[in-house]
């Protein structure tokens, strides 16, 4: 039987800035490989206010960019090799938004190219897809570009309505996703078919945490300005060791 022990999280109890102990910012309009239109600022898009953590989507000119909103990490901050990810989340139903609970492995940073990097997707939301919550897993041999990925649609209708726990255990041997407890879609490492090396399974080393609201894009698609501004609220994140 799993046991779960929590190791790290935040719960946002103070207000104002994200604590820059667990958080740094990504920052600029990069178009980060997807073709949003936003561009993410250095603290400007989100704050911590009734324990809750909220990136805000603008349709504001900021710059060179016609949208501005969010993206934290906890690069630098807090590593992650195998473990329980939580995190309870509100996600906005303003058209064009695309906000993403997800992790790239530190080696990106250092050169390490995407998607022989690996990428892990916790939750992802389109409103193209308005009821349904989505998860992956890229690498270098399974990704959207070769349509190969292992990726997953989840039903759940009322989604924007209130807040949700999206959760991945990752173990030497499997990722398993759940929304509010309940196991949905599970990955194994030697599953029939699959090649288990790095360019198949570069899940064995230290990644970090994004938490991020993207607007429009390749995914995000078309925009209703007159629905912003759009929350993502965050209530926690936890990392938790387990023991089976």
């Amino acid at each position: 039987m799993k046991k779960y022990i929590l190791e790290w999280g935040d719960e946002f109890d103070l207000p104002g800035k994200p604590d820059p102990s667990k958080w740094n910012f990504d920052v600029g309009q990069k178009k980060w490989g997807n073709g949003e239109l936003q561009y993410y600022t250095d603290g400007d898009n989100a704050d911590v206010r009734d324990s809750q953590l909220v990136i805000t989507g603008k349709i504001a000119p900021y710059l060179d960019a016609p949208y501005s909103s969010a993206r934290l990490t906890t690069y630098e901050r807090k590593l992650f090799q195998y473990g329980r990810i939580a995190v309870m989340a509100k996600i906005p139903a303003a058209q064009g938004t695309w906000p993403a609970i997800w992790m790239l492995p530190a080696d990106k940073k250092a050169g390490v190219p995407w998607p022989r990097c690996g990428e892990i997707d916790i939750m992802e939301h389109v409103t193209s897809h308005f009821e349904t919550i989505h998860v992956s897993l890229h690498t270098e041999k399974y990704n959207h570009m070769l349509r190969t990925q292992r990726t997953h649609f989840e039903p759940l209708p009322g989604v924007t309505q209130g807040f949700h726990e999206y959760a991945m255990d990752w173990t030497k041997e499997y990722i398993e996703f759940f929304i509010d407890g309940k196991s949905f879609q599970r990955y194994e490492k030697n599953a029939p078919g699959f090649t288990t090396d790095e360019s198949g399974w570069p899940f064995d080393k230290p990644y970090y945490l994004i938490l991020n609201l993207a607007i429009g894009g390749t995914w995000g698609g078309a925009i209703d300005p007159a629905q912003y501004p759009a929350e993502l609220a965050i209530d926690y994140v936890r990392y938790y060791r387990i023991e089976e």
